[in-house]
């Protein structure tokens, strides 16, 4: 339908863009296009049309350049008085490029600034080092980022810190699973759980979508905050690509170094951080000096609490090697999500501050929802499947270990008084939430699924594109809405099968 502005509120409009320099005004289309202006950058707004009728909106920019949108194509327009933040990014060396080349681990020289637009502090103009990061999110088009700087400092609100990292989420559509996987970690106050800002990127100049801002994993005060000299952040993942690691044997309790020919008994285990090399080379300080016998030690500590999953009788305690609770929050978060990369297991945390015989395992912090919610290769996945249920899940023994550990009673009676005070307590609280963050980012959604369009081109892997982010969004709820009613009625919440 053709849109009528009259004259007054086009002249209402114009000076709501203008009033503060963190002022936006989106333009919601109902072509493939989209627009969204700052403020700070605009000189004018006009429109123009015959006999009243305005058919044509012109917006005039600070540098005297124009651009005209026709009204038959404008849904609606949205000022408002902060903005998703912006990470301007310059490579030092390659000022031409248009992406990161070569390995994910090649460090960049970079500046970087980040423009707070009203939601947060600027970040001033520094030095830093830039790179990519991901397992299989490194092959795809939209590339992953980490910055490095000099010094630790607050970033968006996040705890201080000089490494962060910046999703790209390109294969989520919605924008939102690690958002409402995070929101439910905090919710539960689990310890170290990560936080999600929502934030632009531009590398040198360039626009490369919507992103996420957020902790790096590894020990430290942005992250795990326990002692790297004494303790240990390990890894379950079947990339198998860290330094120390080993596979565990779920049957013989024995461990091995070289991948199994047969995985589907072992898990693979992998020191995340510390680096035990490092430690070594500073012994005067750490007192360790022999990275391979201390990385022993800790194996065989690993070997003593999976024993005691794996070998224990489900009425039997297993609260002298797990903090049970935090296995409980680990599981209702992934639990939700579904996450599907537990079946491998990837990206699963365990931490433990020491060595010492009082300290027990922790599980957590949870990461990576990707592949998750809705999305198992493409956007079809089942709200009604078990989180692991032993069919397709022969990769690493992701499925025996984790169905022992839910088939405790111990475990399964925290488990279900949890998980009642979630759904009475915290869901309506986490729809909400869901609601406003969807307020906010539909703006870059748009933005970010112009230039990165559905991607058909992995057969195992099909994605949409964020442009329909009203669509997705209520997609996602409707899947969450659906999952939580099945865990609830559930003999085994969902858990396994």
């Amino acid at each position: 339908m053709k849109k009528i502005f009259t004259f007054a509120a086009s002249l209402a409009i114009a000076a709501g863009v203008m009033a503060q320099n963190h002022d936006h005004i989106h333009i919601f289309r109902n072509d493939k296009a989209f627009n969204t202006y700052k403020a700070a950058e605009v000189n004018g707004i006009s429109f123009s049309g015959n006999n009243g009728t305005y058919n044509k909106m012109t917006v005039t920019s600070a540098d005297g350049k124009t651009e005209s949108i026709n009204m038959d194509l404008v849904d609606s327009c949205v000022v408002r008085t902060k903005g998703i933040p912006e990470f301007h990014v310059y490579l030092t060396d390659y000022p031409n490029w248009t992406e990161l080349q070569g390995s994910k681990s090649d460090v960049r020289a970079a500046t970087l600034r980040m423009d707070g637009n009203g939601m947060y502090d600027d970040l001033p103009e520094q030095k830093v080092e830039f790179r990519g990061r991901g397992n299989s999110t490194w092959n795809m088009a939209k590339k992953p980022y980490r910055f490095k700087m000099s010094k630790k400092a607050s970033v968006c609100g996040l705890p201080k810190a000089k490494t962060f990292a910046l999703l790209a989420n390109y294969i989520d559509c919605s924008l939102m699973r690690n958002v409402v996987a995070m929101w439910v970690a905090n919710y539960l106050k689990m310890p170290y759980a990560n936080h999600m800002i929502p934030v632009k990127v531009y590398l040198n100049g360039i626009y490369k979508g919507a992103y996420m801002l957020t902790e790096k994993i590894g020990i430290g005060g942005g992250s795990v905050d326990i002692e790297e000299t004494t303790g240990m952040l390990f890894e379950l993942d079947t990339n198998y690509d860290e330094d120390f690691k080993f596979w565990f044997d779920l049957s013989k309790y024995t461990t091995q170094s070289s991948t199994p020919r047969d995985a589907s008994n072992y898990i693979p285990v992998m020191v995340k951080d510390p680096d035990l090399t490092e430690l070594a080379e500073d012994a005067s300080v750490t007192e360790i000096t022999d990275a391979n016998a201390y990385f022993e030690k800790w194996k065989a500590d690993f070997v003593v609490m999976a024993k005691a999953v794996m070998s224990r009788k489900s009425t039997e305690s297993l609260s002298d090697v797990i903090d049970i609770e935090s296995a409980v929050n680990f599981f209702i978060v992934n639990n939700i999500a579904a996450n599907h990369e537990m079946k491998h297991p990837k990206s699963f945390y365990l931490h433990k501050e020491s060595l010492d015989e009082t300290e027990v395992y922790h599980f957590g912090p949870v990461w990576d929802f990707d592949w998750a919610f809705t999305f198992d290769g493409a956007e079809n996945a089942s709200p009604t499947a078990a989180l692991v249920d032993g069919q397709a899940e022969r990769e690493a023994g992701g499925y025996p270990f984790l169905k022992k550990l839910f088939q405790n009673k111990e475990f399964m009676e925290m488990y279900k008084q949890k998980w009642d005070d979630f759904v009475k307590d915290g869901y309506p609280q986490l729809k909400e939430y869901m609601e406003e963050y969807a307020m906010i980012i539909e703006p870059s959604a748009k933005e970010n699924g112009l230039l990165w369009p559905a991607d058909y081109s992995v057969s195992w892997r099909k994605s949409e594109s964020s442009w329909e982010f009203r669509k997705n969004f209520n997609a996602l709820k409707a899947w969450i809405e659906n999952r939580v009613s099945f865990v609830s009625s559930d003999s085994n919440f969902g858990l396994y099968k």
